[in-house]
């Protein structure tokens, strides 16, 4: 067996893990994939399991640089919660709070997935566990079963080597003093944080934090986020630099991305600005973080893993889709939905130029390292506080009546609290489609960049139908483009409904494919069409 076919293997192996579990049962990791694997120092794997070393007590990623331990004293866990409750430490080299996320993901998984947006988007703050289950409409004992069949541990356990994670990213990556940081990761007091570092990391907080010398000046910190490779990072950065507002945010000729961005965080708001800097060679991104945002660093960094999809992992995705591709999210919702209502039939290029005219009329001040960007996109409350005079400003601003109408409705939404980003897609989806204005290309969309959700697939976009018409049959295998015998509504109808079947087969990663799509590219698949 060659040595790529070997890693196929491997990832097969690994990755195949609880794709066919019952309720409530948890299966082992291949234990010799996984040695393999961290013999190799395998980025692909990383974050996707952790290796626990018996002799040392300590749990490794798959890339820790140290020396490969002897198979015998190597136990594998799925996630570092595991790993923990099993009486393991984090590694102070390899550092596991580093590590892209992972959790075996598919489209009948949304409730855990969910779940862990709740308690990412709430912070783990106490009580969490019960106000998830509320508002997501569950009992809490199913949340917890669908919990520990998913992770394999309870939510409690997940939540609190969460916290210490961050609590140790935070120490030694920041400033903030140790009361700020036991607060900002949810601990609710500084005496509960110390506490748990000790029992669980034998460690204080004054211990952790002298391990490491910071060398960041004050003006910003500087964070490591690493991802699983491929990285296709020449689309991702020409993706956004397209669509970069002016005012807010742009991509340097050298490839880094840099931004304002306003964050709410522990009931407040912040507003600074970030740079993101690729490390393509080593896996990571180098994100550089405003002082005006240090006492979110968390939300922040948990936005830069979204935006970027850091997390994805390659080897989940469809052999035929185009190598490296990666999910671009966005920083604001209501930002990226502002965007997506002004970019309804019209070109990417006219929608930037008015969302800038908006930013540059409405936007709040804010003062960043760069002379090109100085602004923070208005939030919901400045487009409602215009009252009557909203279709005057936006009008004058290239904004027509229709799209003017829709904005405000979506502000409205979001300031009563209707519309939240932390419910199941489908609900976010069917309460954006009672908005005036938005169609079921705009929810999709939202679904897509706004919430990170995978499998999206807004069928009617022009692009899409451009990469797809070409190569579709009817039902007696006649291509679409050879029908002349009927309608364009007809031909319409026909070409959603074989778009739709083609597309199932790539679910639930079907916002992938319309990336695929977008791009342009050929998909490497024969397709198979009668003439």
């Amino acid at each position: 067996m060659s040595e790529s076919e070997r890693y196929f293997t491997d990832a097969c192996a690994i990755l195949s893990v609880g794709a066919s579990m019952k309720e409530g049962e948890v299966m082992d990791l291949d234990h010799d994939a996984c040695y393999r694997a961290i013999k190799a120092k395998d980025a692909r794997f990383d974050g996707v399991f952790y290796t626990a070393v018996k002799s040392t007590g300590i749990y490794c990623r798959p890339v820790c640089k140290v020396p490969t331990p002897k198979s015998v004293n190597c136990t594998f866990y799925k996630s570092a919660a595991q790993a923990e409750v099993n009486g393991y430490r984090p590694c102070l080299r390899c550092r596991p709070e580093l590590a892209p996320n992972y959790s075996e993901f598919g489209q009948g998984k949304e409730l855990f997935k969910a779940i862990l947006n709740y308690f990412e988007a709430h912070n783990y703050e106490p009580g969490i566990v019960k106000e998830c289950a509320n508002d997501l409409g569950i009992n809490p004992r199913h949340l917890n079963r669908v919990f520990h069949t998913e992770a394999g541990v309870s939510p409690k356990e997940y939540i609190m080597t969460k916290r210490l994670l961050r609590a140790k990213a935070l120490l030694t990556d920041t400033h903030l003093s140790i009361t700020e940081i036991a607060l900002m990761v949810g601990f609710g007091s500084v005496s509960r944080c110390n506490a748990a570092l000790k029992k669980r990391y034998k460690l204080t907080p004054s211990e952790i934090r002298k391990e490491y010398k910071s060398k960041m000046n004050q003006d910003a910190v500087t964070v490591r986020l690493f991802y699983r490779p491929p990285y296709d990072w020449d689309y991702m950065l020409k993706f956004f630099k397209l669509r970069a507002v002016p005012g807010i945010e742009r991509v340097t000729d050298n490839g880094v991305y840099q931004r304002s961005l306003s964050v709410s965080a522990n009931g407040k708001s912040y507003t600074g600005w970030i740079e993101v800097k690729p490390v393509a060679k080593q896996h990571r991104v180098d994100v550089r973080i405003g002082s005006g945002l240090e006492n979110a660093v968390v939300q922040v960094i948990a936005l830069v893993r979204k935006v970027f999809d850091l997390d994805a992992v390659p080897e989940k995705l469809p052999k035929d889709l185009p190598d490296g591709l990666r999910l671009p999210g966005c920083f604001n919702i209501f930002e990226m939905s502002v965007r997506a209502i002004l970019g309804q039939q019209i070109t990417v290029k006219a929608a930037t130029t008015i969302a800038g005219r908006v930013v540059r009329e409405l936007g709040q001040e804010v003062t960043t390292p760069w002379k090109e960007i100085n602004l923070v996109f208005p939030e919901a409350t400045r487009i409602i506080g215009l009252g009557e005079n909203v279709y005057e400003v936006l009008g004058n601003l290239g904004v027509i009546h229709s799209k003017t109408e829709s904005i405000l409705s979506l502000a409205n939404g979001i300031h009563r609290g209707d519309i939240t980003f932390t419910e199941k897609v489908e609900a976010f989806r069917q309460k954006l489609l009672v908005l005036k204005g938005i169609g079921p290309w705009t929810a999709e969309y939202l679904s897509m960049r706004g919430l990170s959700w995978p499998d999206a697939f807004p069928v009617t976009d022009v692009a899409i139908k451009k990469g797809l018409v070409s190569f579709l049959t009817d039902e007696k295998g006649v291509k679409l483009i050879k029908r002349r015998d009927l309608s364009p509504y007809k031909i319409n109808k026909l070409y959603e409904k074989q778009a739709i079947n083609f597309s199932k087969k790539y679910q639930p990663w079907r916002s992938y494919l319309t990336l695929a799509l977008w791009r342009g590219e050929e998909l490497r698949i024969k397709m198979e069409v009668k003439e």
